[in-house]
């Protein structure tokens, strides 16, 4: 698939109909023709009563050209899928389900079940992203405002802690990483450390304040930084997390205006797959379009709604 820049009466106008749709998925999912999965010949017949299905001229298996994709069995209509993506990517700040649902006229659960498999997707292509070179490390704390202010206890109660790893290139930020964390102990912060950070070959170079848990990445043979800053000097020193942290809340409170535990790594997810890929900004709706391709079925008992039971 050609990741071209499309402005919202050409995208509409490109993939106006389910056919354009399914040829867009099929040049994604097939790049090189068709492949049947079951006996692996490079040949198939589109059948004109099923315009999803190909038939294999081998051995006559029928597959779905939506199946081992996240639209397999949406009961949404292709190209109203293709208009949420668009809207979803091209726009820097993120939407809301309250605002798609108003978009594209459709309901609230459905745009919220909708928005959620493209954060899904958004994660799943960035799983296996690692960090290497000059690394800035840090903890942010993320939730609503304060409501112990005069009590003795921290600032942080009650709030989500995130570590935030960034490249830092100069003066400019490079790849990023947030991941929620139960606490901002030495237990915590090695998984991360070690599935976020490249260590063949290791020896990463890390700068953080002087919180004793970040010992932990000479563990896997990185080199580490370390010393008590003001907040002012941690800005400087640190700009590039200082930079992702500021946006994320930003991102956040702008377009979702409320925290949510449940789902936070989702919303953090979909921040860094943005900021990850911002010099590709006007070509991101085909690239989390193709994510949407790679991806595979996704059902609504393991995307469930705050409050909902498994029933």
């Amino acid at each position: 698939m050609a990741y071209i820049n499309l402005s919202l009466p050409e995208f509409q106008n490109m993939f106006a109909n389910e056919d354009a749709c399914l040829a867009a998925i099929f040049s994604a999912r097939w790049p090189r023709g068709f492949v049947c999965p079951k006996c692996g010949h490079n040949d198939g017949i589109r059948l004109h009563s099923r315009i999803r299905i190909i038939e294999c001229s081998s051995c006559h298996r029928q597959t779905s050209i939506t199946s081992g994709t996240l639209f397999h069995r949406s009961h949404l209509a292709l190209p109203l899928w293709f208009l949420s993506i668009y809207l979803f990517a091209q726009d820097k700040g993120g939407v809301s389900a309250t605002r798609l649902a108003q978009q594209v006229g459709m309901s609230y659960p459905t745009a919220w079940f909708v928005l959620q498999r493209l954060r899904i997707a958004m994660q799943t292509r960035d799983e296996n992203l690692t960090l290497a070179g000059y690394i800035e490390l840090d903890e942010a704390f993320f939730g609503g405002r304060r409501n112990n202010k005069g009590r003795r206890s921290s600032p942080f109660t009650g709030k989500q802690t995130v570590l935030v790893l960034v490249e830092s290139e100069g003066k400019r930020a490079g790849n990023l990483v947030m991941k929620a964390v139960d606490s901002a102990q030495y237990k915590d912060l090695k998984a991360v450390i070690e599935t976020k950070v490249e260590s063949e070959p290791g020896g990463q170079w890390f700068r953080s304040d002087a919180w004793g848990a970040h010992h932990v990445v000479m563990q896997f043979g990185h080199f580490i930084k370390m010393e008590q800053m003001s907040k002012i000097e941690l800005n400087e020193s640190l700009r590039c997390v200082s930079l992702a942290v500021s946006h994320a809340k930003r991102f956040f409170k702008g377009t979702y205006h409320h925290f949510c535990k449940i789902h936070i790594q989702r919303y953090l997810d979909e921040f860094c797959y943005r900021w990850n890929r911002r010099h590709l900004s006007d070509q991101l709706p085909m690239h989390l379009l193709t994510a949407c391709v790679l991806h595979g079925h996704l059902c609504y008992d393991g995307i469930k709604m705050p409050g909902e039971s498994a029933a």
